[in-house]
């Protein structure tokens, strides 16, 4: 026999977890800015300004406000979002750009680094040993090439203010791009696009 309780439950569930997703896309707008507390390459943060807007606009549903509405009213009402960032300041914003929700992400980590895997190094020179001759003299080398490991890692906080100039919401991210030959295709540019990925889906459930 069907049952019906379990179905409602089901159902009082999945409305639960979709109604919030749904609760940016109801006519409601939003002003997304890109901050570097650390040392993040210009035309990087200029990318991640852009991914920012579009990934805001896709997951929420959201109006978002384009790059020349928010130069124009920081120009308008002479605010800038950075560190010293007034309450008056952020309201004045939001009524000149029209929104209800203001979304800072601000990078304060941005590291890339090279470490050495021992036990990689080990794994091909052993390999090369067993196979020995001409082999053994190409493996041991690339052992020392394959034991080097690239990992790059960005840190995001995330803040999202009402018009009103309260919080209500924040999020930090850490994430990694550390792929297979990492030596030479791990970006920090792809780590910060997944920390913006993470924390505006964060969001998206939360507001």
């Amino acid at each position: 026999m069907f049952n019906f309780r379990k179905l409602a439950l089901v159902l009082v569930a999945f409305c639960a977890t979709v109604t919030p997703w749904a609760a940016l896309a109801q006519g409601e707008s939003v002003a997304v800015f890109v901050q570097a507390a650390a040392a993040v390459p210009g035309a990087d943060l200029e990318y991640l300004f852009n991914y920012a807007m579009q990934r805001c606009s896709i997951v929420t549903g959201a109006s978002v406000s384009t790059r020349g509405e928010i130069q124009l009213a920081q120009r308008q009402t002479n605010t800038y979002v950075g560190n010293n960032l007034t309450l008056s300041g952020l309201r004045n914003l939001a009524q000149t750009l029209n929104v209800d929700y203001i979304v800072i992400h601000r990078f304060v980590s941005w590291s890339d680094e090279i470490s050495f895997c021992a036990e990689r190094a080990l794994l091909w020179t052993g390999f090369g040993t067993l196979l020995g001759g001409v082999v053994q003299a190409v493996l041991t080398p690339l052992g020392l090439v394959f034991g080097l490991e690239r990992t790059a890692t960005v840190c995001l906080f995330t803040t999202v203010f009402t018009d009103a100039g309260d919080i209500t919401f924040t999020t930090s991210v850490v994430q990694e791009d550390c792929p297979i030959l990492s030596l030479v295709t791990a970006d920090p540019l792809e780590a910060a696009k997944k920390a913006i990925e993470v924390s505006t889906l964060q969001m998206a459930v939360a507001l």
